[in-house]
């Protein structure tokens, strides 16, 4: 937040500036940036607007001069047409249109009055002729010269657009001073509020409200001895200087909290969340504290209901938005979210877990979160609502555990992490943004976005997608990925309430932007693992719901979603890319293992708040311990239950396991069909009836030599990096490399697999060396460390057997000892898997 301090000294700075201006020639007037109801433009828009004022006696054509929000840059926007009458006026409005329409400008920026920007009217040959640096002012107010032209400069209570300036006062009262920093005290704190103003009252609030003359005056030390917030205001007793600023403390004594605390108070927040009314646009101040109770920011701006079903609960969601015209902050600024580098965030969810609440609709409090930070984990082709768990106090009152998330419906997020941001929200614009929940809208680009969307759906329904040019085009224009991993997602998760609701997709049309093809968002996903209503339709809710149901459905929702679908199921290449990445996603992101250890990580981080929660707002630990073991015992059958689902859906075989590996060890790396490899061995669970494609990628200082299978031969070659294979057994695949001096390995390479099956391939075990041996200790041992197998000759290898009887398939190990002809000495151990 800007202290009153920071206030002063650029509004003496912009006085200082103006008194060395001429006003022999066009000027800044007015500004605000305030501007929340007040003020319309030709559209009916309430945006930022300047005033400028032509003092001379004649008119001043503005064409070719420019305007900017830069400094380094002030002919940012050159202006297309603008007269400034004799002794008038020419409106600005900073709407990012770029046009000048209804006789007012609309340069192709907007102004954020608590950044310190700066706005500048420069002339044709790119010479300011004036400028000023925005100084915050509170809701609806404006700054402006005293008179039209005056060198002096005041706040306007009542602002004057495209009139003359009248009715000027003095720069806002100081802001209240506290001595004691908001945060977390033991037993009580004391706190005085001061002012270097002696000419003013300071009036505070222990309860949210907004500080009035009939508030409390802070006339001494005040002691605080429960979680309590604590808002202040400065009052004058000159009539000619506005209230100040209100300064909002959130004190925090002797809580304990393991995640972060959000503390919100306001008039009607209250009322918003207390089961007092719904209501929109309802302003509040915002802080934000670290699991120390650091305050890391903090603002004031909107509150709105979010949620639909769960607004009937007593513990609601809302949305947040910091308002840069409230003249506090124009966004939250700091790291908000671990493992993300965005610092800044006007908007924000604040969720209570929705319909997967406990204890309102006696859930888990996670699915929603658990399955957006699956996704992200994953790398799924989706954007994703990042979630944070925290406390929420309102108006000084516990209120229970959330999350708060990342707002993806929002430009803020396109611009920030694709560079796709909004221009305005009437016209054709930069982001075209569809949403669908019952029926379906525009968030951003109006009916075009609706019209280019079925524009492209019906062309996909009215051609062949088995012509291969035709897929092309598709995929020129449709993250095909993106609807794969959706649908595969929302299928694993079983989810129920998605496709006729809670579905998003958008894409950018800045080509110097990124995600320039249609893609999928993740919105609510609580109904989801045999949790909460069917609304969608789904013909099973079960874990054993078959992986291909989703092509099942009609068209929820009536956007083509499952059509299209349908549709490019019909192409080769799509086809082998959508089985197959159920496949990879299920032996990587959504194997069991790894889903239940994500699961648990994330129950670890909320387990400490929820006895606080229960003693909020009711159920029992044991209930809710049981809530979140259904919830594994469900992930755990879909687990079990998809390889049958897969062969049953699409006629495969299987399944077999894989093991992947390359050497030497650190030459490259593997992709196996949609997913890349870089550990190894490693091992999976993959299926016959479908291709499996397979490329090697050398590390630096390699070159790929050729493919190694025990039971299968690739397409074309192996010799090829690029091949496809279609699996009968199990198998271990190797990518052979060899360094840029053409040795293909250098010191020993132990195979971690082989297939003593007397086919004639892959028989023995051998010890493989880059250069001659001299001595060899070679041992192998049994899963209870019996020997069963040692030489001495490097040429001796082991057939998989012990004492003239075959073993069974399993996991031994080993240790080699080598001694080579340059005296190089090499001692390691691993693991063989022998296959039957």
């Amino acid at each position: 937040m800007k202290t009153q301090r920071l206030i002063h000294t650029l509004f003496a700075l912009t006085i200082l500036c103006f008194a060395q201006t001429s006003i022999a020639q066009v000027v800044i007037n007015e500004y605000s940036c305030s501007n929340f109801n007040t003020i319309a433009d030709n559209y009916g828009e309430f945006e930022d607007w300047v005033e400028l004022y032509n003092p001379t006696g004649s008119d001043v054509d503005l064409t070719g001069w420019h305007l900017s929000d830069k400094s380094a840059n002030p002919t940012k926007w050159p202006i297309p047409s603008g007269i400034v009458p004799a002794g008038g006026y020419l409106m600005v409005y900073c709407s990012r249109r770029d046009e000048v329409s209804g006789g007012n400008l609309h340069p192709r920026f907007k102004l954020t009055q608590t950044r310190g920007e700066n706005f500048i009217l420069a002339d044709a040959g790119g010479v300011v002729v004036d400028q000023v640096t925005l100084v915050p002012a509170q809701s609806d107010h404006s700054r402006g010269r005293n008179t039209d032209g005056d060198a002096n400069w005041g706040v306007f209570t009542t602002p004057t657009p495209g009139a003359a300036n009248t009715g000027a006062l003095q720069e806002f009262a100081t802001k209240p001073v506290f001595d004691q920093p908001a945060g977390k005290y033991n037993g009580s704190v004391t706190i005085n509020i001061t002012s270097p103003d002696p000419n003013v009252t300071i009036y505070y609030t222990t309860d949210g409200t907004t500080p009035t003359n009939a508030s409390t005056v802070a006339s001494g030390p005040i002691n605080i001895n429960t979680t309590t917030v604590i808002r202040a205001r400065a009052i004058s007793s000159d009539n000619t200087i506005p209230d100040s600023f209100i300064e909002t403390n959130t004190y925090f004594i002797d809580e304990t909290h393991t995640v972060r605390v959000l503390s919100i108070a306001g008039d009607n927040v209250d009322n918003l969340l207390n089961g007092g009314g719904g209501g929109s646009d309802i302003d509040g101040s915002f802080e934000v504290f670290d699991v120390d109770f650091t305050l890391i920011d903090e603002a004031t701006g909107d509150y709105n209901k979010h949620g639909n079903d769960s607004w009937a609960y007593d513990q609601r969601g809302f949305d947040y938005i910091t308002r840069d015209q409230y003249g506090y902050n124009y966004a939250i600024q700091n790291k908000m979210f671990r493992g993300k580098d965005r610092e800044e965030f006007q908007r924000l969810i604040v969720k209570a877990a929705a319909n997967d609440n406990y204890p309102f609709e006696n859930g888990a409090h996670i699915r929603d979160s658990y399955l957006h930070s699956l996704s992200q984990v994953g790398d799924l082709k989706m954007d994703e609502r990042t979630f944070e768990p925290c406390v929420l106090y309102l108006n000084g009152e516990y209120w229970g555990l959330y999350d708060y998330r990342e707002k993806v419906d929002d430009s803020d997020f396109t611009d920030h992490y694709y560079d796709q941001d909004e221009l305005f929200a009437d016209s054709p614009n930069n982001i075209q943004f569809l949403k669908t929940w019952g029926g379906t809208w525009s968030e951003y680009g109006g009916a075009q976005a609706q019209a280019d969307w079925d524009a492209f759906k019906n062309w996909v329904l009215s051609n062949d997608m088995t012509v291969q040019a035709n897929y092309d085009l598709v995929k020129a224009q449709y993250n095909v990925g993106s609807l794969v991993d959706y649908v595969v997602l929302n299928s694993y998760a079983v989810c129920m309430d998605w496709l006729n609701w809670n579905t998003a997709w958008w894409r950018g049309l800045d080509p110097n932007g990124d995600k320039k093809k249609w893609r999928y968002v993740l919105w609510d996903m609580d109904a989801s693992f045999g949790h909460y209503i069917n609304y969608t339709g789904i013909p099973d809710e079960s874990p054993n719901a078959d992986p291909c149901n989703p092509e099942l459905l009609p068209d929820p929702g009536g956007q083509g979603h499952v059509p299209i679908l349908n549709k490019l199921m019909t192409n080769d290449e799509f086809y082998q890319y959508y089985v197959s990445r159920y496949i990879d996603l299920s032996n990587t992101v959504f194997k069991c293992d790894f889903m239940l250890n994500h699961l648990d990580s994330l129950i670890t981080i909320i387990t400490p708040e929820m006895p606080r929660q229960i003693a909020r707002w009711g159920g029992d630990m044991a209930t809710w311990q049981a809530n979140v073991q259904q919830l594994r015992d469900f992930i755990t059958d879909r687990c079990n239950a998809m390889n049958q689902g897969m062969i049953d859906c699409y006629s495969l075989t299987g399944p077999y396991q894989l093991i992947f590996d390359v050497a030497p060890v650190n030459s490259g790396t593997i992709e196996v069909n949609s997913v890349e490899l870089d550990a190894f061995p490693w091992t999976g669970t993959y299926f016959g009836g479908i291709d499996i494609i397979l490329d090697a990628n050398e590390n630096p200082g390699y070159i790929f030599q050729h493919w190694e299978m025990l039971n299968h031969t690739p397409t074309p070659s192996e010799t090829v990096e690029d091949v496809r294979i279609n699996i009968s057994n199990h198998d271990q695949i190797i990518a052979h490399f060899c360094d840029e001096t053409g040795v293909c390995f250098d010191g020993l390479f132990i195979p971690t697999a082989f297939s003593p099956n007397g086919d004639g391939i892959n028989d023995v075990l051998n010890v493989l060396a880059g250069k001659d041996i001299v001595e060899l200790e070679f041992a192998i041992y049994d899963r209870w460390g019996q020997l069963v197998f040692e030489t001495k000759d490097p040429l001796k290898g082991w057939d998989g057997t012990f004492a003239g009887q075959d073993l069974n398939s399993g996991v031994f190990a080993y240790q080699v000892h080598a001694v080579f002809i340059d005296e190089e000495e090499i001692k390691k151990g691993g693991n063989i898997t022998l296959m039957r």
